[in-house]
């Protein structure tokens, strides 16, 4: 579907991430400025799309990350002035375009209660769900003795241990998390080898993307975040339910599991290792 004539569509730059941050409060969302850079950097690997209208106000935005087959939507949002006329779907559209050029072909995406008609218009599907979880800093974490956790400036080599795990290449994305001065990147080690990583997320008490080999090294994970993290009462991560082992953990520890639906997907599965996957990063980035 053609937008209207008196809007239209252009790539998004870092000089729009204030009126972007904008349309993400609008809709109760958090800004996730260290996201939306992610999103808005020079990358063959990733698209942002912003619609204006003719006074030049951003009234739509979009974006896709590519991460080899499986690629990510996010930050799909229309001002409420300009709904019910196109522009989420001229905006998905142009995303999907992206990704498919870049040889995704298993996209995925969070998807509110609003937009879950348009997606399935477009051929997405709900898939396994997430669950919502905060680990109180008083949790029992028995870790694995044989790990050991340090601070990570190697992306290069957390990127080859995440992406048959994750199930694509966030090697971009690992890097600039391994370069942030404020926010360390966790890495476990057993045996001198790679079992897990965390980052501590730049907006708030949340841990993500955080993988780990078993429940005893996501716990000496976790336990070496609550150390960086002094103010935490608790941390929050995002658990695919999917990951049974991890789900099986976490209610052992007497810690609730919030479920929720919104994740769909279209496309055949891609390999991948969701027993090992404690905590996504945000729904735009997977």
């Amino acid at each position: 579907m053609p937008l209207p004539d008196d809007l239209s569509m252009r790539l998004a730059d870092e000089r729009d991430l204030p009126v972007i941050g904008a349309l993400r409060e609008s809709v109760g969302w958090s800004t996730h400025e260290w996201a939306l850079r992610a999103v808005l950097r020079p990358s063959d690997r990733v698209r942002c799309f912003v619609v204006t209208a003719r006074d030049g106000r951003v009234v739509g935005v979009g974006s896709g990350v590519a991460y080899g087959a499986l690629g990510f939507v996010g930050n799909m949002i229309v001002s409420e002035d300009k709904r019910r006329r196109g522009v989420g779907s001229a905006v998905l559209a142009a995303i999907l375009d992206f990704l498919e050029s870049r040889g995704c072909t298993r996209i995925e995406l969070f998807a509110t209660s609003e937009g879950r008609p348009l997606y399935a218009r477009h051929g997405f599907a709900h898939t396994d769900p997430s669950g919502m979880a905060t680990v109180p800093r008083d949790a029992s974490l028995d870790a694995d003795p044989d790990s050991t956790v340090d601070i990570s400036t190697d992306a290069t080599e957390v990127a080859r241990y995440d992406a048959p795990r994750f199930g694509g290449d966030r090697g971009e994305l690992l890097a600039a998390m391994a370069a942030d001065p404020d926010r360390p990147l966790l890495l476990a080690r057993r045996d001198a080898r790679i079992a897990g990583y965390l980052w501590l997320r730049a907006d708030g008490h949340r841990v993500g993307p955080f993988v780990a080999d078993s429940p005893q090294v996501a716990a000496a994970l976790l336990r070496e975040a609550f150390n960086h993290d002094r103010a935490a009462d608790g941390l929050t991560l995002n658990l695919p339910t999917s990951n049974v082992p991890g789900r099986r953990w976490l209610e052992e520890l007497g810690v609730g599991i919030e479920p929720w639906d919104g994740r769909m997907a279209r496309g055949p599965a891609i390999s991948r290792r969701d027993d090992t996957i404690y905590a996504n990063a945000v729904g735009a980035l997977g």
